[in-house]
């Protein structure tokens, strides 16, 4: 055989292909975050999740005096309600609404928190 046959013939060969059933390929990973939100939600605990999300975000967003003096109680739809120590504080937080409300929706995306109610109550010293 010569040179030119040799390479006739290496450039016609084909590798063998595998038999058998055809095999899908491999799905992209999943990334854990998604994992854990779908597993909250499957034992009823995704409300519960973004509960926690929103109160850790107020407690960034808001700034040490409201913080001490301030604390989240709950999450109902998207309103979420505040607990303030006086009238005052509870009057401040009210007129500066939009804009906790703004820096929340920056954090956290649109949509999450919409409306914040406040109430007068005494703020337990481990959450001051």
């Amino acid at each position: 055989m010569r040179s030119d046959q040799r390479q006739q013939a290496y450039r016609s060969y084909r590798l063998p292909t595998a038999r058998g059933p055809h095999r899908p390929s491999a799905p992209a990973p999943t990334r854990s975050a998604d994992l854990v939100s779908e597993v909250l939600g499957r034992i009823g605990g995704s409300g519960r999740a973004l509960e926690f999300r929103v109160f850790d975000c107020y407690s960034r967003v808001i700034g040490e005096t409201f913080r001490t003096r301030t604390m989240p109680e709950r999450l109902v739809g998207t309103t979420l309600f505040i607990r303030a120590s006086t009238s005052a504080m509870a009057h401040e937080l009210t007129l500066l609404r939009a804009e906790v409300l703004e820096r929340m929706a920056r954090e956290m995306g649109q949509g999450i928190v919409l409306e914040i109610r406040t109430r007068v109550g005494r703020i337990p010293p481990a959450a001051a």
